[in-house]
């Protein structure tokens, strides 16, 4: 068959000739549903009622804007002038624009037509001999002949398998060119040896098309090849044997007979241990249809190339090298806006009504190609009212075929990863993943099926936020409601519905009350909720009951002073209660043994907190920003379980427990605690403490038992006059308005974790240890506002540092020399400092992009070396007042 030029933009892929009283019904209606379901656009004149002579124009047309003709000749077809027209214009398409064509035959390729031509004697004989050549042609064509098929599917099967490579390698290429040359790039085509290249990705992004390009593009290029589409449907539907006879019978151009799955692996592995093949298999969703099908390199003669598709990462990465994975990544918002456009409008841009509408589309879509083509096909042809209901509908109500695609693979979740899928699609998408972890374990779900859901291309965590792409998160919400009897509630339709017994509902294991409902407590039935979520809440009602069985609440602005007294907390794992009217927890002590967060910040009427003996399990402790908070209570000290703990802003704080054995602390955040007058004792191992933030004026010193801190912010502790020389394993330390410091232990720098160091208002601050100096992973130092600072190490070696910032420092007067590699600082500030002249080494910072020499009023001289800084794109000089006279003498500057 001829190959239609990849240049020619086309309206449509495909345009349909038949005969209507023939096959409109029939073979033709199923043919093109086959066409559109993978997204080819066809078109099908379904008005038309082939009366009269003349073939309208816009038929013409539509014929020379289609890349591929399909012509199905049934009985009745030349007896059509209608017909016979349309067919001597395919043909001229063909000569002319190179258009492809392919004939079915749904009657003997030998049929006469003679009798149908017989009728058009009284015609002009140059048009009637034009049909005759026509009808020659088309038989001379190769194409598909229905009795040659097992039945009419399989012949539909065979003609989508044709077009839909050659539609997609000049629909979508131009989209995904990029991605395409990443993997063509894994499989380095001009190598001898086999490889192996995986592709990643949910659903309905294109791992398909991007591997039907590639195939399409070289499989000329060697012996033998195919594509076999489907794996897994079809490994479920027909069996693993009848994939290996399909294999063999393609690669082989024979069929044979396999008698089991090993023999099948016998007859593959040792056929093709000496050919060269391009072999993709396509949505593999099992371990044996890699291991019974391809098996490994040593199966395939040398320079083969197999391509695997699969949205299962775990699968892929045992099978293939994790290096030849890639990833398929969703559409950038111009490429997806294209991608639809050329699917609504046959354009690479929206009609100008169309463009709101468009973006809400591309919107929705959130980059998935499969959602943007069949959306771009719905609202083909149809004006801007209908657009706007169909929209308006999906957001309610997701496409059917959209639908059915992303729910595969959700059948293979066990109960445990369904949840999980189910809770995060319906309540938990965008949320910090720590969080959502901790809600999921109380319900006694094992976070395992997190990763297992991360693998399948279903989650991704981006930024320590769970990320579901929307339409994967539509999708699950309509399982929620249709399969799970509405076992989550979060809209706010629904909510009502539930309150007032009109929702049909089994058990509702998550109820999210949504932003400003307002509601009487007194009527709510709670009996069956697991979790429940109120999100600001409208309720000024005290809150008179809650169901025991609950795992986890989060109610911000709780409106009571307290929890109710009957409300039985045993098996309460989570408690957010964000800017409550908390006074009290209980007006009487409840056993919470069960407990793991509590979250009680901003809660202003709270003066002293609970007695955290009842909580032993207690692991994460808020009470950021308690302002009125006075008291905390002893026991908090002996919280053996707890990892996480802030009091940041608790400003009417004055004391801590004066001893603290918490084992398990990781953080502990007492910033903006500027009562607190001292820092409590440790006793025995807090070496998991890596975190720790201090702000109070009063603080004169901090115990030696950190030894394992990361990160450490003291600010304004005005009257603290060391830092305990046993951390040595700091990160990151910030430092600000610590006035009694004159200098920091040379021993804190020892260690090369060094990524961060700032210093601000530390005006007794008189020099840095020389440690700091070869810091080779410090990224970032700053020394600010320092005005007693007086000297730096001699020399520097940091090889990773990118930001260098000294600056009001007047009693500075000397900078380091530079020694080695410092290529990575792009900006360096001395602004306001005592320096009077740069080293020569300063020319080694070839790096350097920006210098800031602002106010330097000492500063005299630059060295020549000056001239080396290539990359600098902009010097500040302004106020030095005795700028150097030599400036104009530096060559090349």
């Amino acid at each position: 068959m001829s190959h239609a030029s990849s240049s020619k933009v086309c309206k449509y892929s495909v345009f349909l000739s038949f005969r209507g009283i023939d096959t409109r019904k029939t073979f033709v209606s199923h043919l093109y549903n086959a066409l559109e379901q993978r997204g080819i656009d066809v078109f099908k004149d379904d008005e038309r009622l082939e009366t009269g002579k003349s073939i309208p124009n816009e038929l013409m047309k539509a014929i020379e804007e289609s890349r591929f003709a399909i012509v199905i000749f049934s009985e009745s077809y030349a007896s059509s002038r209608w017909c016979l027209e349309e067919l001597a214009h395919i043909i001229k398409c063909r000569n002319e624009l190179d258009q492809i064509v392919i004939p079915i035959f749904m009657i003997h390729q030998n049929s006469p037509f003679a009798e149908s031509f017989s009728k058009y004697k009284d015609d002009e004989l140059e048009k009637v001999q034009r049909w005759r050549e026509a009808c020659k042609e088309a038989g001379k064509t190769s194409g598909y002949h229905l009795q040659e098929c097992k039945d009419e599917a399989n012949c539909i099967k065979k003609v989508v398998d044709h077009i839909l490579p050659n539609v997609i390698s000049t629909v979508s290429e131009s989209l995904v060119g990029t991605q395409i040359e990443k993997v063509i790039s894994l499989l380095h085509m001009k190598s001898d040896d086999v490889y192996f290249v995986g592709l990643w990705g949910m659903s309905g992004i294109g791992k398909t098309e991007i591997a039907s390009v590639i195939y399409e593009r070289y499989r000329h290029q060697f012996e033998a090849y195919c594509f076999l589409g489907d794996v897994g449907e079809m490994y479920r539907k027909k069996g693993l044997r009848w994939l290996q006879k399909t294999l063999i019978c393609k690669l082989f151009g024979k069929k044979m007979i396999v008698t089991s799955e090993h023999d099948g692996t016998i007859i593959i592995k040792n056929g093709l241990r000496w050919k060269k093949v391009l072999l993709v298999l396509d949505n593999v969703d099992h371990l044996s249809q890699l291991e019974l099908i391809v098996g490994g390199t040593e199966w395939f003669g040398r320079g083969s190339r197999i391509l695997i598709t699969t949205r299962d990462k775990h699968l892929i990465v045992t099978h293939v090298k994790e290096d030849k994975v890639y990833e398929v990544l969703l559409l950038s918002e111009n490429e997806a806006l294209e991608l639809f456009c050329m699917h609504a409008f046959k354009r690479k841009s929206p009609e100008r009504d169309f463009k709101v509408l468009s973006n809400e589309v591309v919107k929705y879509a959130d980059g998935l190609p499969l959602a943007l083509k069949v959306l771009g096909s719905s609202l083909y042809g149809r004006n801007k009212e209908q657009c706007r209901d169909i929209i308006d509908r999906l957001k309610k109500i997701p496409n059917d075929d959209i639908l059915g695609k992303l729910k595969i693979g959700l059948d293979e979740l066990n109960n445990d990863e369904m949840r999980t899928f189910l809770d995060i699609a319906c309540l938990y998408n965008h949320e910090y993943s720590y969080y959502v972890e901790r809600i999921l374990e109380s319900c006694g779900i094992h976070l395992i099926g997190i990763s297992y859901l991360i693998e399948k291309s279903l989650l991704c965590i981006r930024y320590h936020s769970f990320e579901m792409h929307n339409l994967i998160s539509q999708t699950g919400q309509n399982v929620s409601r249709e399969e799970y009897a509405n076992s989550r509630v979060w809209l706010i339709e629904e909510v009502h519905d539930l309150f007032a017994g009109k929702l049909k509902t089994k058990k509702v294991e998550s109820l999210q009350i949504p932003n400003g409902y307002r509601f009487e407590d007194d009527h709510i039935n709670y009996n069956k909720v697991l979790i429940l979520h109120r999100r600001t809440i409208c309720s000024e009602n005290t809150v008179t009951c809650l169901p025991s069985n609950l795992r986890w609440i989060e109610w911000p602005n709780y409106p009571s002073s307290s929890l109710p007294e009957g409300f039985e907390p045993s098996q309460l794992v989570g408690l957010c209660l964000r800017g409550s009217c908390l006074v009290e927890l209980w007006p009487i002590p409840k056993k919470l043994c069960n407990l793991k967060y509590l979250n009680l910040s901003e809660s202003l009427g709270l003066t002293k907190t609970p007695n955290f003996g009842d909580m032993p399990n207690l692991e994460t402790l808020s009470l950021r920003r308690c302002e009125n908070l006075e008291v905390v209570h002893p026991s908090l000290g002996h919280c053996k379980m707890l990892t996480y703990l802030s009091l940041t802003g608790c400003v009417k704080l004055k004391k801590l427990p004066k001893f603290v054995c918490m084992e398990s602390l990781e953080i502990l955040l007492l910033d903006e605690c500027t009562r607190l007058k001292r820092f409590p004792k440790i006793c025995g191992d807090m070496l998991r403490l890596s975190i720790l933030y201090v702000e109070s004026p009063w603080i004169r010193s901090l115990p030696p038992s950190l030894s394992g801190l990361s990160r450490l912010k003291l600010k304004g502790c005005e009257v603290l006059e060391s830092i305990p020389d046993s951390i040595l394993n700091l990160e990151r330390l910030h430092i600000s308005g610590c006035n009694k410091l004159t200098t920091l232990p040379n021993s804190l720098f020892e260690s090369q974790q060094w990524i961060f160091l700032y210093i601000c208002r530390c005006s007794g601050l008189v020099e840095l240890p020389v440690s700091l100096g070869v810091q080779k992973k410090l990224g970032f130092l700053s020394v600010e506002e320092c005005e007693n600072l007086t000297k730096l190490p001699s020399s520097i070696q940091m090889e990773s540092l990118t930001e260098l910032k000294i600056s009001n420092c007047p009693k500075l007067t000397t900078f380091p020399e530079i020694i080695g590699d410092m290529h990575c600082l792009k900006s360096l500030t001395l602004e306001s400092t005592g320096i009077r002249e740069l080293p020569l080494s300063i020319g080694n910072l070839s790096g350097l992009e920006y210098l800031n020499l602002k106010s330097c009023e000492d500063l005299v001289s630059l060295p020549n070396s000056f001239c080396k800084l290539k990359n600098l794109q902009r010097l500040i000089l302004r106020g030095c007042k005795k700028l150097p006279g030599n400036i104009g003498d530096l060559q090349e500057f």
